[in-house]
This record gives structure tokens, C-alpha cells and sequence, in this order.
């Protein structure tokens, strides 16, 4: 199953749980221009998550990590971790797009049978 955490907490998770830091320098983390148009109030989150998204989705490299994550999660606890204790944190965002892939995924398996 798919979850998620920051890293001050990761002591108190399951020991058997697969940890994925996904802050930068991850391939997983949002740019250093984007990071630091957020931090500093240039953009808003809802412009933070959507150029967040199209970083994501055209950078093949996090596509297959997260294809990766995906399926880890579904025999294991996978936790992903950042810095931020709670929302908002580009973890739920990465969260929400596997989520899509899988629906995408099971809805393209379901026509072709």
C-alpha cells in the first residue's frame, strides 16, 4: 500500500516498510527553480502542483521510478518521504499521480479483454 511521511517521523515507521525519500536531489524532488519559486511566494501551490506535474511527467526517468513505486506498493507498505510534516508537500502530488497511472492502467487492461 502506498503511504506517506516526513522525514522527522521515519523512526516511528514500520521497520518492514520500504522508506522513499523523494526530496531533492531525488529524480522524484521538484526543480530547484520551482522549489524556490514556491518557497519564496512567487507561486501559489495550485501553480507549484501544476508545473510540478509536467516536471514529473516528462521526465521519463521519474516515470519509471514511479512505474517502480507502483508496483512495490502493491506487495509491500511504501512510504514516501519528505521534509514537510503535513500537507502541502509535492509527496501527496506524487501520490495522486500514480494513482491516475494505475487507474489509466487497470481501465486500458479492462478494454482489452
Amino acid at each position: 500500500m502506498l503511504k506517506e511521511s516526513y522525514l522527522a517521523n521515519m523512526k516511528n515507521l514500520p521497520e518492514e516498510a520500504v522508506k522513499i525519500r523523494v526530496s531533492r536531489p531525488s529524480v522524484l524532488g521538484p526543480s530547484k527553480g520551482l522549489l524556490l519559486d514556491y518557497k519564496q511566494g512567487k507561486v501559489i501551490w495550485q501553480e507549484f502542483e501544476r508545473r510540478f506535474r509536467k516536471e514529473i511527467l516528462n521526465k521519463p526517468s521519474a516515470m519509471t521510478r514511479l512505474g517502480y513505486i507502483s508496483a512495490l506498493a502493491d506487495k509491500k507498505d511504501v512510504y514516501l518521504i519528505c521534509y514537510e510534516k503535513e500537507y502541502p508537500c509535492h509527496r501527496f502530488i506524487l501520490i495522486d499521480i500514480i494513482q491516475e497511472l494505475n487507474d489509466i492502467t487497470k481501465k486500458s487492461k479492462s478494454q482489452i479483454i
